[in-house]
């Protein structure tokens, strides 16, 4: 009889799960769908290769929002970092100069839910993103710890609001919860010294 409770509890937590994972495929951000099919629009006289490569980087990026609505499980590291990768060129292309990456993540031996380095790239881009400060810088760090595998994701623009990465109805929320259920993991959001915000994921040492 536990036996059997425990696992109703696992079903109904992985519902949720699933759940939570499909809500955040629909909440994405309908003018940067909107933005970016235009700027392939005007590109397509202007520069055609490089319209050419956005609806490539842009199609990678959709693909991969939808394909995490049908994975139940974690994802390996390597397979959330191309679609951060893939979001991140679209974004590179309308801003240009305004945006740039940084990536230090050579460890990638570790699994995490689908849907959570990219949201947490989109968040530093859409509230750090202020053309009158200059340009928006984001690092994407990895490393094994003696915690486990950590994942930083760090930016120079606005900062955060704390009561907003608090709130339960915000994406940070919503990853912190799938962390938390899938493996355990932790998220922390900071200020980060010079303005600017720092995300830190701690994933516990897997099997």
């Amino acid at each position: 009889q536990d036996l059997r409770r425990q696992r109703e509890i696992v079903r109904q937590h992985q519902e949720i799960v699933n759940q939570h994972a499909k809500i955040l495929v629909l909440q994405m951000r309908p003018h940067f769908i909107y933005n970016t099919l235009m700027s392939i629009y005007s590109l397509c006289n202007i520069d055609p290769h490089k319209a050419r490569q956005v609806t490539a980087d842009f199609t990678d990026y959709l693909r991969k929002n939808f394909n995490a609505v049908a994975n139940e499980g974690s994802v390996p590291f390597s397979v959330e970092l191309k679609h951060a990768r893939a979001y991140l060129a679209v974004e590179q292309a309308q801003y240009e100069d305004m945006l740039s990456v940084d990536y230090d993540a050579e460890f990638t031996r570790f699994r995490l839910p689908p849907l959570t380095l990219q949201p947490l790239v989109e968040n530093a881009v859409k509230h750090g993103m202020n053309p009158y400060s200059g340009q928006l810088h984001i690092t994407i760090r990895t490393r094994h710890t003696e915690a486990g595998s950590e994942v930083v994701v760090e930016d120079n623009g606005l900062g955060f609001d704390a009561a907003l990465a608090n709130d339960p109805r915000a994406t940070l929320a919503n990853i912190r919860q799938r962390l938390e259920m899938m493996c355990g993991g932790t998220l922390e959001i900071a200020p980060r010294e010079g303005g600017g915000a720092v995300v830190r994921v701690t994933i516990p040492e897997q099997e």
